[in-house]
């Protein structure tokens, strides 16, 4: 087995894609047919939403923007698998013939690159189709595309020996240099070399790409997977993203004969169970760093339980064409039966405190807590942010990315102040230079106190970003989630000897609805209705040094789907001047307009800075509650 399916295993799958996944067919074949005309739409760059016209002969280094992922993501040659897939869909060779004649006219267009510097060949290449990313994710394009049409007569042995030809070079390229181990393109690189060694096992050197691409994936493993699981960029879309890659040649492995070790499988299920502690109610998952809004673990969960063989991992995933396309019509049916049956647990609170990701989970409530640090050039500046689901309806959420086209977009999406957290004079937890880069010092968050139990989850977590201001500044905050009880209580306290403008921010989703009530006695109310019946109810006291005026108003915000694209919303901000001490306590409290007939009535609410405690009192349908918070301990008393 040189592959994940024989010919005739692909040809079945053909045909199940297009019954099961007739609109993913349809454009398939749209891509396939605009392709044979040059017509490109490439992913994950500003370009996305329409065709464009490489030429003929194709200019595979064109590029109609600033955005450099544009050239980077077109030498991927993702649209290569839709050529395949529509040809095993209609049997039209003209898309062979197509595949033949691009893959050519782009080996003469770009040899092997002679003496390039480390920088040019493994990271800011400025742009071009050799940077080593684009190396292994483009191989595995051209392989995966070759065995679709392997049954074509129009593949003949001349071109076969110019594909071999071809993807030697590209093995010997990803053995000269070595990108670093510790970000994810190396993965990509040595899930390509790993791939090339499988389906050109005949090759003398196939044995030395194994073996090379086997180890390096292991230091990829030690580098990358913290003790948690997780990946160390600490973004929803990495990690997720490095299930597969990591995934994919472990599959390969066992399927030709070279198995790699228990201690790698051991890794990839630590790695789902942080991916399924992230899956909210409503399928989606936070957009943790550089991440799209509608990212999701689910289909990813559901890869990597048939990569493993467990049962449990698939059932709690979601079915995907990618796993038609790797495990074939049978299989995936009896992966979807797997599904069918499976009764899902009760959600429970996860914790990953080596990172410092705590997820608060129950019947009604997915809350995502970020006490973690920057995890490298796609972090963003978020320290104590948060994300909040009650009934499976978004609250507060996380912006997304939108772009990694240097700009003004960039740096507002990787920004302090698009995050649901606390910005000090308008400035980032951490310097921003660039697209890729952060300054130093980079904010470092500590967990001060982890509680979870029957009636509520806590942290109590801090971070020093601002430490580096001439007047520095600690931000700590608190948050408590209610679970028989439906509220959440934040609570940020800001200590300095300077005076600093201060914003406490709350990004709402764009259905959202907010109106501001400011009765100017420090006790300024908010009442947000979502695009169901849930309407969020927000209450704020303040108490500092100083008897400033804190005062919160609605401001423009913006979320991104998905790369490419933005959207309008609504920001709730509290501001205010802090010179000394200064807290902030907000009372959150959600209901369902349709089915809570007895609303929470808040009775009590007081804040002091100076010993750092906070009481607050309550009725609802369930009775009375009283709770008091200090740096101590958490008195709850119902």
């Amino acid at each position: 087995m040189n592959y994940y399916l024989t010919n005739e295993e692909l040809v079945e799958a053909g045909k199940h894609y297009l019954g099961e996944y007739p609109e993913l067919a349809k454009a398939s074949i749209e891509k396939a047919e605009q392709a044979s005309k040059n017509l490109f739409r490439v992913p994950f760059s500003m370009d996305m939403d329409h065709w464009v016209d490489l030429g003929e002969p194709i200019d595979w280094r064109y590029n109609p923007s600033n955005d450099l992922e544009f050239t980077w993501v077109l030498n991927r040659h993702w649209y290569m698998l839709d050529l395949g897939r529509a040809y095993l869909i209609t049997h039209q060779e003209d898309y062979v013939h197509t595949f033949i004649k691009h893959l050519r006219g782009w080996i003469v267009q770009n040899p092997v690159p002679k003496d390039l510097s480390y920088e040019e060949a493994t990271f800011f290449q400025q742009p071009g189709p050799w940077r080593l990313l684009e190396v292994g994710l483009r191989v595995q394009s051209w392989i995966s595309a070759y065995k679709y049409m392997e049954g074509s007569s129009v593949i003949t042995t001349h071109f076969r020996e110019e594909f071999l030809s071809s993807l030697v070079e590209h093995a010997n390229y990803l053995t000269s240099y070595l990108g670093s181990t510790e970000i994810n393109h190396a993965i990509m690189h040595m899930q390509g070399l790993f791939m090339i060694s499988v389906f050109y096992n005949e090759h003398p050197r196939a044995s030395f790409w194994r073996q090379f691409a086997t180890e390096r994936l292991e230091l990829c493993m030690v580098h990358q997977i913290d003790a948690d699981g997780v990946q160390c960029e600490l973004t929803t879309h990495y990690h997720n993203g490095s299930i597969e890659m990591f995934g994919a040649p472990y599959l390969l492995g066992k399927l030709s004969g070279y198995p790699m070790s228990e201690w790698y499988a051991n890794n990839l299920r630590r790695m789902g169970a942080f991916t399924h502690a992230m899956i909210r109610p409503d399928h989606g998952s936070t957009a943790a760093g550089d991440s799209d809004l509608i990212s999701s673990g689910t289909e990813r969960l559901a890869l990597l339980g048939a990569i493993l063989e467990d049962e449990q991992c698939i059932a709690m995933g979601e079915m995907s064409s990618e796993i038609l396309w790797m495990f074939g019509r049978d299989r995936f049916e009896n992966f979807k039966k797997q599904q069918q049956s499976f009764k899902p647990q009760p959600p429970t609170t996860v914790s990953f405190p080596q990172t410092g990701f705590y997820i608060m989970k129950d019947e009604q409530n997915y809350l995502f807590f970020d006490a973690a640090s920057m995890g490298g050039a796609h972090g963003h500046a978020d320290a104590l942010n948060l994300e909040w689901m009650w009934k499976r309806n978004l609250l507060f959420l996380d912006p997304g990315r939108y772009t990694y086209e240097e700009g003004e977009w960039r740096r507002y999406f990787k920004s302090t102040c698009a995050h649901n957290t606390v910005a000090v004079d308008g400035l980032d937890q951490t310097p921003y230079v660039a697209s890729q880069e952060w300054g130093i010092p980079a904010a470092e968050c500590v967990t001060n106190r982890w509680i979870t139990g029957d009636e509520y989850d806590f942290i109590d977590a801090s971070h020093n970003g601002y430490l580096r201001l001439d007047a520095p500044v600690q931000h700590r905050r608190w948050l408590l989630l209610g679970k028989k009880r439906s509220f959440m209580i934040v609570v940020d306290w800001l200590e300095s000897e300077g005076t600093h403008d201060i914003e406490q921010r709350f990004q709402l989703p764009p259905s959202a609805n907010a109106r501001i009530l400011d009765e100017g006695d420090a006790r300024p109310k908010a009442t947000i209705d979502y695009s169901s019946a849930i309407q969020l109810r927000m209450h704020w006291m303040t108490s500092s040094d100083q008897s400033d005026h804190f005062a919160v108003v609605c401001e423009q915000g913006w979320v991104s789907e998905i790369y490419g694209v933005k959207t309008e919303t609504s920001t709730i901000v509290g501001k205010g001047t802090m010179n000394g001490r200064m807290g902030i306590v907000t009372v959150c409290t959600p209901v369902d307009l349709e089915e809570d007939s007895v609303q929470p009535i808040i009775t009590g609410l007081a804040i002091d800075h100076i010993q750092q405690a906070v009481s607050f009192s309550m009725t609802d349908k369930t009775g009375n509650l009283a709770i008091h918070l200090d740096c101590n301990e958490i008195n709850w008393t119902c």
